[in-house]
């Protein structure tokens, strides 16, 4: 756990080894939150580029999963 010390105009610092693997960039923009007695920040480019990047992937993997497929397999009468 790591702690960090409010400045009298109520500036946080973070911590470089957080601001690294975050990637985190000057001017960039955090979610903040409460949660009961805690305060949660979220930089908001990254979540929405990583979900993004998570997206493309798996349509990319999953593209032409089912070439190949025998599609002639007999059907039951009541099913589509």
């Amino acid at each position: 756990m790591q702690t960090v010390t409010i400045f009298p105009e109520y500036q946080v610092v973070i911590p470089r080894e957080m601001i690294d693997r975050l990637a985190l960039q000057p001017g960039q923009k955090l979610k903040i939150e409460q949660f009961e007695n805690r305060i949660e920040l979220s930089p908001l480019d990254s979540l929405r580029n990583k979900q993004d990047e998570d997206i493309d992937r798996i349509m990319q993997e999953a593209q032409g999963f089912l070439k190949g497929i025998d599609t002639t397999i007999k059907r039951e009468e009541d099913r589509f």
